[in-house]
């Protein structure tokens, strides 16, 4: 099959959303394409900033409510991942996912987050796929093995 618009014989061409092929090739498609979004940025950029002028409001709120879903969500992956679906403290069982926190088996939370400056650790860790080295602990159990090296919950002192 011939291309349209550069005559050469190949066999890449599209396929339109009813199945029918295209009469162009993907490369003098892919050209076309170009030429149209350069030829046509700045009337897409002053529609944009119109746009945003007009509605700025209603943007940031939706961009805010995004945000929040999305680490939310992230911070209820982990949860699920790291106590095996049981969404619970490791230590004492506490299932109010309020009072739930990743842990940092061995310490070297406080390191890691200077490291990250500020990035949400929950969407950091589902970046990474859900690497080794953490758990997930009440903020009771958290802060007494942070200050005191142990969990009152167990006798024994690590």
């Amino acid at each position: 099959m011939k291309c349209n618009k550069c005559q050469k014989e190949n066999n890449n061409f599209a396929k339109r959303e009813n199945g029918k092929t295209r009469k162009m090739c993907r490369q003098c498609m892919n050209e076309k394409s170009n030429e149209r979004y350069h030829k046509t940025i700045d009337e897409r950029r002053a529609y944009a900033n119109k746009y945003y002028a007009n509605n700025r409001e209603k943007i940031v709120k939706q961009t805010i409510s995004n945000n929040l879903k999305l680490r939310r969500l992230a911070r209820l992956d982990c949860i699920e991942h790291y106590s095996n679906g049981k969404n619970c403290c490791e230590c004492c069982d506490e299932k109010h996912l309020e009072f739930l926190a990743i842990d940092h088996i061995g310490g070297g939370g406080n390191k890691e987050r200077k490291e990250r400056r500020g990035e949400y650790f929950p969407l950091v860790i589902k970046r990474k796929g859900y690497p080794e080295g953490y758990r997930i602990l009440c903020h009771n159990c958290n802060a007494s093995l942070g200050f005191y090296g142990y969990c009152p919950h167990k006798a024994t002192k690590l």
